[in-house]
């Protein structure tokens, strides 16, 4: 049973890396756009200043992005108390304690970035969310191995 769990955590997990390389793209390039837009001379008003720049796009994207990466933080939740119910060597305890903390901290920085997309950009903290892809990358490994070799 673990060892479906911990390859699906491993397929999703190169998908979720994916598909924060092209988030951090998509509103890196909205926002610039927004802000190129909003110093190009058709913006100037009668009195030469200049409208403050329309970021609704990249917003809306940021919030997507972190609709999108609860569904995964919640699966590696899952797949980690899984793994301190059902693997109990210390090595795999360990590692669970860690990948909870650290899914923990990206929860509350996802809600905070739903929360306020125009505060924290997912472009900003996309490098973070590869980050955090790539540790999860390897627990998903260390798990599949003990998961092969406890033949949970």
């Amino acid at each position: 049973m673990m060892r479906a769990f911990y390859l699906t955590a491993l397929v999703l997990t190169v998908i979720f890396i994916v598909i924060s390389f092209v988030y951090i793209e998509k509103v890196h390039s909205a926002r610039m756009d927004a802000i190129y837009n909003s110093l190009s001379y058709d913006s100037y008003d009668s009195y030469g200043s200049s409208s403050y720049y329309d970021s609704d796009r990249d917003n809306e994207m940021t919030q997507e992005m972190g609709f999108i990466s609860l569904f995964f933080f919640f699966v590696y939740l899952a797949v980690e108390i899984l793994t301190f119910v059902k693997l109990k060597t210390k090595t795999m305890k360990v590692l669970t304690i860690i990948g909870i903390s650290f899914t923990g901290i990206m929860l509350a920085w996802d809600a905070l970035m739903i929360s306020s997309p125009g505060g924290v950009s997912f472009d900003e903290v996309g490098p973070i969310w590869v980050l955090f892809g790539i540790i999860q990358l390897a627990f998903c490994i260390v798990g599949v191995i003990h998961a092969f070799r406890k033949k949970a």
